[in-house]
């Protein structure tokens, strides 16, 4: 059990392999999360009950990318693979030492923060509206700790090249929320949000107890001895990761309060204006978890070991394939999300309690949110890079930055502009770009994004075709003015017959890809023609270690 213990060699094909398992997973968690927010909208609107419990659900979790996801993460994985040069056992001995110091310090944090959220609520001068998201974040607050370990289990199998699991596991929590949610339907929303908010609770648990046969597993794969003397916490292994994951949380914590901060500034703009964004974004992050989630978090071990083996050209490969494959999908999304945005939320939304005008806030949301898909997802796959070299400081300056940026944003357009939750969306997008273009001017040497240039280009100028072409028929043939109702703010009735619903959103989006398909092949498009090729376009050129 000596050594890296890589049973496959890496590569662009282990690495798309690793990521579309991820994927797999992946998408049919969000399919069961977009069954989740369906429940929600028709059971519940988007009533100010329901606005205070996505607040509050935001509040409990508030600490989740710090220790169970993102920070985390790229702390552990660095420091699990320079366990495993010395030997597995090794590396399976710090991920359960870390594991019994997190278990220790979530409960310690969970009970602190329900004791100050106790006294809060007990002195009685907090406004109704307020003390019900003070009084559901109190409720909420023991799922902290089952979803941070879900993230620690979630890091490891990553190392392990296990990806469908950690990818999978979300859909028993997504289950137990439809389940509740349909439950709860006839009852009034005030009442049905305390009784969902055990149902997160428990969902949390659940998914935390999805990925530990899978761990075992490994263990007897590896005959690895477990004994639970290995979970008691550790002063050397948080020392270790001290100093990263210190880096790593004042990033990520820039990046909560960003996401605390939006939605502030959309309960003042409007009682209903958490429930636009949260909606909105959960389309919005589809595509960002199903491809930019799945790539980044497949490419971090890999870079890790292209470093720990003195790999420089593998190091460079994996980056440049990763951009081309980001730039080939997140691109045509962004314009689809610019096009599809009434219709979608139609589709998938318009029903029950939720109106014509929640439809038309949600949709202005998406298109605010839409203008950083690609951004966010270069993000995470630049962050990478500087994790799988423990540089945690430029990633941390990165998110500093974009939270300054998007709090004065929101202050302008929503606080002295008056324009709405939409404006929260967009100043998000705003910060987003800012953030990745920080990141690509602190690469030492940027020799080998030149070649990007020209992919990024001519994949912007067939995306923008068939955005046109499918606009100008839907217009043009059906008379659907919804694109043109959104863009100059003017009052639209959405179809709310299922058949109707369908024919607008399949329809529109099969010209889409019609277009974009036609305008690939016309104009040789390869990125787009041949994305699910695990091959780089081009011949890498090998690239010195510190260029990058």
């Amino acid at each position: 059990m000596v050594g890296m213990n890589n049973k496959k060699t890496d590569s662009t094909h282990t690495l798309f392999k690793s990521a579309k398992h991820f994927f797999s997973g992946t998408l049919l968690s969000r399919i069961s999360g977009m069954g989740r927010d369906i429940a929600m909208t028709f059971a519940f609107g988007t009533s100010p009950a329901v606005a205070a419990f996505l607040l509050a659900f935001r509040f409990a979790h508030l600490c989740r990318r710090l220790f169970g996801e993102g920070a985390l993460h790229a702390a552990f994985i660095p420091l699990f693979e320079d366990a495993r040069a010395q030997s597995t056992t090794d590396a399976y001995t710090f991920f359960l030492g870390l594991k019994g110091s997190l278990s220790l310090f979530l409960m310690t944090l969970t009970l602190l923060i329900m004791g100050g959220l106790g006294v809060a609520l007990s002195l009685g001068s907090l406004s109704l509206g307020n003390q019900e998201i003070v009084w559901l974040t109190f409720l909420m607050m023991p799922s902290l700790f089952f979803i941070c370990l879900f993230g620690l289990n979630s890091a490891f199998l990553n190392c392990e090249k296990r990806f469908f699991i950690p990818g999978i596991s979300p859909v028993i929590f997504n289950v137990i929320s439809i389940i509740s949610a349909l439950l709860l339907q006839s009852s009034l929303p005030e009442y049905a949000m305390v009784w969902l908010s055990f149902s997160v609770i428990l969902g949390c648990a659940c998914q935390w107890l999805m990925t530990l046969p899978s761990i075992y597993s490994l263990f007897q794969d590896e005959s690895f001895h477990f004994s639970w003397g290995q979970l008691i916490p550790s002063l050397s292994i948080l020392t270790r990761l001290g100093k990263p994951l210190l880096f790593g949380i004042v990033g990520v914590a820039a990046s909560q309060i960003n996401n605390t901060m939006d939605v502030l500034f959309a309960r003042y703009a409007s009682a209903e204006g958490p429930a636009y964004l949260w909606y909105a974004i959960r389309l919005q992050q589809l595509p960002l978890a199903l491809f930019g989630i799945s790539l980044s978090g497949a490419l971090l071990p890999p870079l890790t070991r292209a470093i720990k083996e003195n790999q420089p050209q593998l190091f460079a490969q994996f980056l440049r394939f990763s951009l081309e494959k980001a730039f080939a999908l997140m691109i045509p999304l962004s314009f689809a999300l610019l096009l599809l945005a009434g219709p979608s939320i139609n589709f998938i939304y318009g029903r029950g309690q939720f109106s014509d005008h929640s439809t038309y806030q949600t949709a202005l949301c998406l298109w605010g949110y839409g203008c950083g898909l690609l951004p966010m997802a270069l993000v995470l796959i630049l962050a990478s890079v500087f994790y799988a070299q423990k540089n945690y400081r430029i990633p941390m300056i990165a998110s500093m930055i974009a939270m300054g940026l998007n709090g004065f944003l929101n202050t302008v357009l929503v606080g002295m502009l008056g324009w709405g939750a939409a404006s929260v969306a967009l100043a998000t997008s705003i910060s987003a770009w800012v953030n990745v273009f920080y990141l690509l001017i602190a690469l030492p040497k940027k020799e080998f994004l030149f070649p990007l240039l020209r992919p990024l280009s001519k994949i912007t100028a067939v995306s923008f075709l068939a955005f046109f072409g499918a606009w100008a028929s839907t217009h043009f043939l059906i008379g659907d003015t919804s694109f043109q109702a959104l863009l100059f703010q003017v009052p639209v009735q959405f179809p709310r017959e299922f058949l109707m619903q369908c024919f607008c959103f399949f329809g529109e989006a099969l010209l889409f890809f019609l277009f974009l398909g036609l305008a690939s092949w016309i104009f040789k498009i390869s990125e787009i023609k041949n994305f699910f090729n695990t091959h780089p376009s081009q011949e890498e050129q090998p690239l010195p270690l510190q260029s990058l």
